[in-house]
């Protein structure tokens, strides 16, 4: 199966007609101010080392982080940054994350994070990568709608959390 830099010059315009006019390829480090603002508009924070960081660790392990973007008419618009696991948490299974995902507010509605995911998944399937999973704020509706029409659904594992006060190292979360 092709990975998204291999296809196309960089490119994937497949036949898929769900997406027409989408092309994906993978991200680089020219990319970054565009997705940058666009995980700003949803996030409403600017973090730019966090993706120079994704991207680099792309180039350096490519079989491991899968970093993304999807354009419109030669623009930016949307990204997905994963990372593959070979039996991490206790579970034998190779499987992956979606770190994050985002589409500029414009583009909702044009099969931007469907040829996203879609990619993502020849990657993944390329891998050998037999799970996908990703976290999501229990209130962010429309992401979790838009996860479930592509497949997600709740997992058999929990996430947990433990509060940490840098202040006390020896600190356990409790109140």
């Amino acid at each position: 199966m092709p990975y998204a830099n291999e296809t196309h010059h960089g490119r994937c315009d497949g036949p898929d007609i769900e997406t027409p006019g989408v092309q994906i390829r993978t991200m680089t480090q020219d990319d970054i101010e565009r997705v940058v603002g666009i995980d700003a508009e949803w996030s409403q924070q600017r973090r730019p080392n966090y993706f120079a960081l994704q991207i680099k660790r792309a180039r350096e392990a490519s079989s491991l982080h899968i970093s993304l973007v999807a354009e419109v008419d030669a623009i930016v618009v949307g990204f997905a940054v994963g990372t593959v696991y070979y039996g991490e948490f206790g579970l034998l299974e190779t499987s992956a994350t979606i770190d994050a995902i985002g589409v500029q507010k414009r583009f909702r509605g044009r099969s931007v994070g469907r040829a996203l995911l879609r990619q993502l998944r020849l990657n993944l399937a390329a891998l050998r990568v037999t799970t996908v999973r990703t976290e999501v704020s229990w209130d962010d509706f429309e992401l979790l709608g838009f996860l479930q029409r592509e497949g997600f659904k709740p997992a058999t594992r929990l996430c947990l959390e433990a509060i940490l006060d840098p202040t006390t190292p020896e600190s356990d979360g409790a109140e």
